[in-house]
């Protein structure tokens, strides 16, 4: 019977998605909220986006090209790609927004299967405003209806382990109390686009922005969960030229055998900086011995360790590996499936494979209580690493630490939004802003960086020395 609701399922999907629509539209912005930073998007007469902000990234991300014989690491400051993505919580849309000179730039999630791009070398209105593609995923390519069965290549996890992160004298009340106490928990994500996928995105800062969409689309999935509230930030980005984890055979890859060999690759410190989880973006089919409609994996209840590694499928530029991704990272924060008679597969909640409507993007009352469960195990510097330096708003004070430095460059060089301006950092507390398309100046000036600004890794500008600084209120 429940084989045969599957085959009714995949009949209407294959019924409604033989044949995606593609249609051509002028986004236009109806309102813009200063104060929060919120838009009115306009798409289509029956599309209208009501966008908030996004914190979904680091705003100095670390970026890895690695090759076989080189591996180059580079931080990139990527405040202007955070400042401009946006999220619909109704749609569940994720979207990067770009406006110039009065014309508006789209590229994103609209909804579950609409995707929009702009088309740049089309003709213009009559406004000038660009062109853009709205055109529908066929989502016979998510293989969504079954996914690799993480839970049984996992190790297994259960709570004796759980407590090799934490004191070892520390007693049940003791770790219901910080639990209850643990309101937020941001994960760091450090991506990883294989050779395949990678290979589509022309500039660094093409791939940076796709897995920043990426990344603030799975958050969506998360928003319901509270105490804590699970947030992925993504910290790092890497693009493999030209290795591979496995062998690849004419396109498709065994499985496990690339998850193993992506957790050798993060087991020799080749994943630099500080990160909670490492996911692969794979263009490749992913294929398991007795099943070869996988299209994810990943290690259980694994975050915060040398294990924490997760991968799936995604066609570049179609986010279509959205759900995999948001699946699989539930998985390494010890989210099993929903197999229990108090959250049925049938509901069709992000951990089933069932298409459950709205429920298919969300988590169930159960994946939220084995998340809680698994979290409160974490070792107080797994949650506090990074989290309260870089991405916990709130509680910045010091001028630097709550002004970005191509933000502070753009206001001293009085240069107009939508222009470019670089900010140079250096190890002197002074930084380089630069406007390379300054008229009758020179293109860079050097000013004194604020208290609090980042001048290297991991060391911030205080009276004027680039150092280790302790920051208190």
């Amino acid at each position: 019977e429940k084989n045969a609701s599957w085959i009714l399922l995949l009949q209407v999907e294959l019924y409604c998605y033989a044949a995606p629509k593609e249609y051509t539209v002028y986004p236009r912005i109806l309102d813009e909220r200063n104060a929060a930073g919120n838009l009115i998007l306009q798409l289509t007469d029956k599309i209208t986006l009501d966008l908030e902000k996004s914190n979904v990234m680091t705003d100095n991300l670390i970026f890895v090209t690695s090759t076989k014989d080189v591996q180059k690491v580079e931080t990139i400051d990527t405040s202007h790609i955070h400042d401009s993505i946006y999220h619909d919580k109704h749609y569940q849309s994720s979207v990067v927004v770009r406006q110039e000179e009065g014309n508006v730039e789209v590229e994103g999630i609209i909804n579950d299967n609409l995707r929009i791009r702009p088309l740049p070398e089309a003709e213009r209105s009559a406004q000038g405003q660009m062109l853009h593609r709205i055109f529908e995923v066929d989502r016979k390519s998510e293989k969504f209806i079954k996914v690799g069965h993480t839970e049984d290549l996992a190790k297994g996890y259960n709570q004796t382990d759980a407590r090799k992160d934490t004191n070892s004298n520390e007693g049940w009340d003791a770790l219901q109390e910080r639990a209850s106490s643990r309101d937020q928990f941001f994960v760091e994500l450090h991506i990883i686009s294989d050779r395949k996928h990678q290979y589509s995105y022309k500039s660094n800062e093409e791939l940076i922005t796709y897995m920043a969409v990426m990344t603030n689309a799975a958050n969506l999935r998360y928003l319901d969960m509270a105490h804590p509230k699970i947030k992925f930030v993504l910290v790092g980005v890497t693009r493999m030229k030209d290795h591979e984890f496995a062998s690849n055979r004419h396109g498709s890859i065994d499985a496990s055998a690339m998850l193993n060999g992506l957790q050798r690759y993060a087991n020799q410190g080749k994943v630099p900086g500080h990160h909670d989880t490492v996911y692969l973006a794979t263009a490749l089919d992913m294929r398991m011995k007795q099943d070869n409609t996988v299209v994810g994996l990943a290690n259980f209840a694994s975050a915060c360790r040398k294990s924490a590694v997760g991968e799936g499928e995604d066609m570049p530029h179609t986010y279509n590996g959205v759900n995999t991704m948001a699946h699989e990272l539930a998985h390494t924060l010890g989210s099993p499936h929903d197999e229990t008679p108090e959250c049925p597969w049938a509901k069709g909640y992000l951990m089933s494979y069932v298409d459950g409507g709205l429920n298919k993007f969300k988590l169930s009352p159960c994946s939220e209580k084995s998340i809680r469960r698994y979290v409160q195990y974490l070792s107080e510097d797994c949650i506090r690493v990074q989290s309260s330096k870089n991405y916990n708003r709130e509680h910045r004070k010091f001028p630097g630490q709550s002004v970005r430095a191509q933000y502070l460059c753009r206001k001293l060089l009085r240069v107009n939004q939508g222009r470019k301006v670089t900010a140079k950092e250096s190890a002197n507390c002074k930084m380089q802003c630069c406007n390379r398309a300054s008229l009758g100046g020179p293109p860079c000036r050097t000013y004194p960086m604020l208290d609090g600004m980042q001048c290297a890794y991991g060391k911030t500008c205080k009276r004027g020395i680039c150092g280790v600084h302790t920051w208190t209120n």
